[in-house]
């Protein structure tokens, strides 16, 4: 009785978020086609360094809220009061976002001459997005912790709506340097209808405005450092790593080359869709079931729909690389025999992070910091026998990367699976610990 409602909320969630990607994907491939390449290089770089500000906010913090919540996900004063004590050491953190970002912002930005009114206003618009995003995920989890998954679709249908078409008009409009601001306001129009949306929900549904005080905050500010203290270091060190080739290709390439992987990063965004419609509908669910076979069965049957759904899409890219060339334009045709090696990357390294995903919804982020060491040997290696010399060795050297993360988290994953296999002795405390 439970697999058709099941089944359309997928559907439901999926179709959304497929809508979703598609419209990104819509825009990004618009973007690509009509902005000249060296417009598109100061896109792509700026909107690293706001990739880069947000992963320094987080640095663990987003991997704590469900685990804390854990099956006392239906008391509504509790999730907001979690979600609050979390999300406020985000924002603490975005001075030291903002500290890491601005020298490499600054240093790139001289040694690629990007400058002007347009380039300061577009990379103000990027801070104003980076400050609505906070607010959007703070909202969103609660939502999604509480189960408002028709909220979400609404809103997430809403801000795709707005942002293709803000980017439509732009792009319509007589190219000029101004027309990355109108990008950018692009993105920021959709983030701030969200936010409105977010807001106006949280009133309709009656979400409280709810704090912890007292000893329930040091019990969850305690939960907080044991989930994060062991992801500080991975998630400064794969914050930089989620940017690296295009931090890479911004000190040592060209901003055509730049633009090239900017171009190509286009490309990989069919793979979001499940991400998406598994962190709705997966990892909460994993987040609240008690050890066991059951467990141990979600689990493992994610994980191979994953990996060969991922494995679907890298033949598409072996066998016909035109086709994906077409989205990107005449400018970028010459790149068709690497699509492939896109793919392989992405592929890799999304399994790697839907692995860390369930390890850390279960609160198990212990053993991360020893990652650190696992990929700087395989990219020194790489560089020492390999070196960075055109696009073809960078897209080698994210290969590299993301198979070094795929075996070490998936190693990880397989210890602790076995241990969740097993029915819980009666005396073991579950994960609603507070």
């Amino acid at each position: 009785m439970k697999l058709l409602p099941r089944l359309r909320q997928i559907a439901m969630v999926g179709g959304v978020e497929t809508f979703g990607v598609a419209i990104g994907g819509i825009a990004g491939l618009l973007i690509v086609n009509v902005l000249p390449k060296d417009q598109y290089a100061a896109y792509t770089f700026l909107v690293a360094c706001m990739t880069l500000i947000l992963g320094v906010t987080d640095l663990g913090l987003a991997h704590c809220c469900l685990p804390i919540v854990g099956q006392r996900a239906g008391e509504r004063n509790w999730v907001v009061g979690v979600c609050h004590q979390v999300f406020r050491k985000r924002w603490y953190l975005l001075g030291l976002g903002l500290a890491v970002v601005v020298p490499y912002w600054f240093y790139s930005s001289q040694q690629h001459a990007w400058s002007g009114w347009p380039y300061w206003v577009a990379s103000l618009m990027m801070v104003s997005v980076v400050l609505l995003t906070l607010r959007e995920h703070y909202a969103s989890t609660v939502l999604l912790i509480l189960s408002q998954i028709s909220t979400l679709n609404r809103v997430a249908f809403s801000a795709h709506s707005v942002r293709i078409g803000f980017v439509g008009l732009v792009l319509l409009l007589p190219i000029t340097s101004w027309s990355v601001v109108g990008i950018v306001a692009a993105t920021a129009a959709g983030s701030f209808v969200s936010v409105l949306l977010y807001r106006k929900a949280f009133r309709r549904t009656e979400v409280p405005d709810a704090r912890l005080d007292g000893e329930p905050a040091r019990k969850v500010d305690s939960e907080i450092i044991r989930i994060a203290k062991p992801l500080v270091l991975p998630g400064i060190f794969y914050q930089v790593q989620g940017v690296i080739t295009v931090f890479l290709v911004s000190l040592f390439g060209t901003a055509n080359m730049l633009a090239e992987v900017g171009a190509f990063g286009r490309l990989a965004m069919v793979l979001i869709v499940v991400d998406r419609v598994t962190n709705v509908l997966l990892f909460p669910a994993i987040a609240r079931a008690p050890m066991g076979p059951r467990l141990g069965t979600i689990v493992a049957q994610s994980h191979i729909a994953y990996i060969a759904m991922g494995s679907l899409v890298l033949l598409t890219a072996f066998f016909v690389p035109d086709w994906w060339i077409l989205l990107l334009g005449k400018q970028y045709a010459s790149m068709a025999p690497l699509v492939w090696m896109v793919f392989l990357a992405s592929i890799v390294m999304n399994a790697s992070g839907f692995a860390f995903r369930t390890l850390s919804v279960r609160g198990a982020t212990s053993g991360q910091t020893y990652s650190i060491a696992v990929t700087l040997i395989t990219q020194v290696l790489f560089l020492w026998l390999v070196g960075i010399s055109d696009l073809r060795s960078v897209l080698w050297f994210g290969i590299a990367t993301a198979l070094a993360n795929f075996g070490y988290q998936y190693a990880l994953l397989a210890a602790r699976w076995v241990g969740w296999r097993r029915e819980p002795l009666p005396e073991d405390a579950t994960q609603a610990r507070l």
